[in-house]
């Protein structure tokens, strides 16, 4: 038998229990790896994949601070209306708020009463920073909920820094998931299929093969993610592109199934045309799309890299299941696929040779009848839809951008109003040849010079213990990934 996607089909159609079982297999397969390892393999962290200079930089100062100088991932910010900093009540709630033995960072941060640094403490002496080191997820999660949680009126507290910052991305990313792809977009697409096909099993068919694709493509992600690192976000890519082509690539099958049977063709053979001609239509738009989204990692992101893997993977698992899972489901179910008819949405029979409607079928006449006009229409109506493209703002997200209801963007805030100059990300100018004649007069020229400049605060010069690298630590105002701080940065 000459292998096509009418034959597989067919194939699939003849031994319905198999194809479903190997399915089922591979489904529960799926379910294991995610449960087992996708959860802690995920990073909120976007790196660059091309070996900048950033990473060069990076990569040699660890190799001469390895005990920092710049540990601090966070900063919890201490404000009182009615104390000042020098009052017995402002130093007793800092020490009670730090005695906190299920957060280690909070027992190794150093404060004001430790360090009489002016650093630590605000202008106008009603607020200090704690910089603090946290040292895992679990860590994390319990600052931001003591934080979330507190509720003293006298003092207010807030933190913000790379670690509560991903944690809230993490948050951000996961309700994204629930409330736009499972509670919005799912429910919205049973309604569009429900009528278009009028019938109800008819309508969940579609979505019961975008289910199975996100859920294989996921447990492939999850094999994936042991290898290489990959985004969060992956799983909002995955999920939106397994719901769209999953449901896209049913409905087209299904359609022209339904279609055949109209026409008089048999269960099996009406499988077999539809897999001849619609799983064919599968095959070739999946395989365009794959090849689309290979252009994504030539983007040296791995954020990029991570949102092509998972479009590509689920993209693969949609079409080898419109090819052959969806054949075997109408195998199974034949004409009970119109079973559930939906009042006055259904009341036409699936014999009807054009189970679409008359509307659509004028709409086809008419673009075949006038094929310049319509091509001239549509491309201008899509150029004029295309315009606002022109001024859109793109950058990557931040703490800025993130909805005030978050931690990490509450004590950006605070930071920003009481300790300007202060970040948990600043520049880090790494200088390997330290030692050499006017490295230290020229870098504190710099430093003096980035001091005096609005955009940046003051630095501090760190050297290694061979001498032999010197670290300049330039603060940078406002939001670090912000397009301003990008700017910045590139005049630095």
């Amino acid at each position: 038998m000459r292998l096509s996607t009418g034959s597989v089909a067919a194939a699939s159609a003849r031994h319905p229990w198999r194809t479903l079982g190997a399915w089922t297999l591979v489904a529960v397969l799926a379910i294991v790896a995610i449960v087992l390892l996708l959860g802690g393999s995920l990073t909120t962290e976007g790196k660059p994949t091309n070996k900048p200079q950033s990473e060069r930089a990076d990569k040699l100062r660890l190799a001469a601070f390895p005990s920092d100088p710049s540990n601090t991932t966070d900063i919890v910010v201490i404000r009182s209306e009615e104390h000042t900093v020098d009052s017995p009540q402002f130093a007793s709630f800092v020490r009670d708020f730090l005695a906190d033995p299920g957060i280690t960072a909070l027992g190794r941060a150093r404060t004001y009463l430790d360090d009489e640094g002016a650093a630590l403490v605000s202008k106008d002496r009603h607020a200090t920073i704690v910089p603090i080191a946290l040292s895992d997820d679990d860590e994390t999660e319990a600052l931001v909920d003591k934080v979330e949680e507190f509720e003293e009126t006298a003092f207010a507290v807030s933190v913000t820094g790379e670690e509560t910052l991903d944690y809230d991305l993490n948050r951000l990313s996961q309700e994204d998931l629930q409330e736009g792809e499972l509670q919005f977009g799912l429910p919205a697409a049973l309604i569009l299929l429900l009528l278009v096909f009028g019938a109800v099993v008819a309508g969940l068919v579609p979505l019961l093969m975008a289910l199975v694709s996100i859920v294989v493509a996921l447990g492939l992600t999850a094999l994936l993610a042991q290898q290489f690192e990959l985004s969060v976000y992956v799983t909002n890519m995955l999920t939106a592109m397994g719901l769209a082509l999953g449901i896209d690539y049913s409905l087209f099958v299904v359609s022209r199934y339904r279609e055949e049977r109209g026409r008089g063709r048999s269960e099996l053979a009406a499988i077999e045309a539809s897999g001849a001609t619609a799983s064919r239509a599968v095959l070739f738009s999946g395989a365009v799309f794959v090849i689309a989204m290979f252009g994504m990692l030539v983007v040296p992101s791995s954020i990029m890299r991570s949102l092509a893997a998972g479009a590509i993977l689920v993209g693969i698992v949609s079409v080898v299941a419109a090819v052959t899972l969806l054949p075997a489901v109408l195998g199974l179910l034949g004409d009970r696929v119109n079973a559930l008819r939906i009042p006055l949405v259904g009341r036409r029979s699936f014999e009807a040779s054009n189970p679409e409607g008359r509307f659509w079928a004028a709409i086809v006449r008419r673009v075949l009848a006038r094929p310049g006009l319509s091509l001239a229409l549509s491309a201008g109506l899509l150029a004029a839809v295309a315009l606002p493209l022109f001024r859109m703002d793109v950058g990557t997200g931040g703490v800025s951008t993130l909805p005030d209801r978050f931690v990490s963007k509450q004590g950006f805030l605070a930071l920003e109003r009481d300790f300007p100059g202060t970040t948990t990300n600043p520049v880090e100018v790494v200088v390997a040849n330290a030692s050499g004649e006017g490295v230290e007069r020229v870098l504190s020229e710099l430093r003096d010079r980035l001091a005096a400049d609005g955009r940046f605060g003051e630095g501090g010069l760190a050297r290694s213990a061979d001498g032999e690298v010197a670290l300049l630590t330039v603060p940078l105002r406002g939001d670090p990934s912000a397009t301003e701080a990008v700017d910045k940065v590139r005049k630095l």
